[in-house]
């Protein structure tokens, strides 16, 4: 089962590629400079994976054709700071609990990330993979497995730090047929063209070579829109539900005033008769805009976006 000397040599070439790989998507992605660091790539048998990922992870799979398997796993840990950045917070504060809002926005994050792997080593093997992803699951690897992960696989264990927070874990587990295709080792076409796979189309694109950043860029990705240019790679978290909550005032109360409140009591706020009310998008204050009927319904209408170093917390 365990790899032999030139075996390992091959894997581990093709598989720290691939690896850097993902590393510099989790950065361009999350924003902020992340580090991965290898402990081990080798062949082992599933079962020691609660071994080396215990408790509850991250899971994200990838269906390879007749190639396998591909599984990207992250420590719960980091992925609640992941979830954090991708919903826009800064990661300092992540939830104790994923919802389905954070694993929303951090299946898009793992898919896109492995994908940028899988596409580094199919380059490297000049073969064209077709990566079929699927949902993030959490997975408790103490008392659970990884559907489809069984027997012999090809594992990397790494170590995953993200800015300044804490670091934590990370790994790439590839099953089927893409183990042997390592174990080969880069082919000699690697070093000039090679193909990457493409998860959304399965078109076959060609690449600079092995080393090289796999993101690439088409007009389709970037267009003209009122003379800026629009990033398509902020597409995977445009279907990420925001809460939207228009403050009309505030005011502060004792609490014998508050328990003294009935049927008909009117509170007085902050606010002056026909002052603009504060727009926040998850807590934060982005806007200003004044209230509007529109068919019986209340809205409103934006009068004023504020500038980011003016968006100061309120309390």
């Amino acid at each position: 089962m365990a790899l032999s000397g030139n075996q390992k040599e091959n894997v581990v070439k093709i598989l720290t590629n691939a690896i850097s790989n993902g590393e510099r998507m989790l950065s361009e992605l999350l924003g902020k400079p992340t580090a991965i660091s290898i402990l081990q790539v080798d062949s082992i048998d599933s079962s020691e994976l609660s071994g080396l990922f215990p408790s509850r992870n991250l899971v994200s799979q990838l269906e390879l054709g007749n190639l396998g398997n591909a599984v990207l796993i992250v420590s719960e840990s980091q992925g609640a700071i992941m979830a954090d950045l991708m919903i826009g917070q800064d990661g300092s504060n992540p939830p104790a609990k994923l919802e389905d809002l954070h694993l929303s926005a951090v299946t898009e994050l793992m898919n896109q990330t492995a994908d940028a792997m899988i596409s580094s080593i199919a380059s490297q093997i000049s073969q064209p993979i077709v990566a079929n992803p699927t949902e993030v699951t959490i997975v408790d690897l103490n008392a659970s497995v990884i559907p489809g992960i069984s027997d012999e696989v090809i594992i990397v264990d790494g170590e995953f730090k993200i800015g300044d927070f804490n670091a934590g874990k990370i790994g790439l587990i590839l099953k089927g047929q893409l183990q042997e295709e390592l174990k080969s080792g880069p082919k000699d076409e690697s070093s000039k063209d090679g193909f990457v796979s493409d998860v959304t189309a399965g078109a076959q694109m060609k690449t600079a070579g092995p080393t090289s950043a796999q993101k690439i860029i088409t007009s389709e990705m970037q267009e003209e829109k009122s003379g800026t240019v629009y990033d398509q790679s902020l597409d995977i978290v445009l279907d990420v539900p925001l809460q939207v909550t228009v403050e009309l005032g505030r005011t502060n109360k004792l609490v014998k005033d508050v328990l003294a409140l009935s049927p008909g009591s009117v509170i007085e706020l902050d606010k002056l008769a026909g002052e603009p009310v504060d727009i926040l998008v998850n807590q934060k204050y982005i806007a200003k805009g004044e209230v509007v009927v529109i068919d019986e319904n209340f809205g409103i209408r934006i009068t004023d976006i504020i500038k980011p170093a003016d968006r100061i917390p309120k309390l």
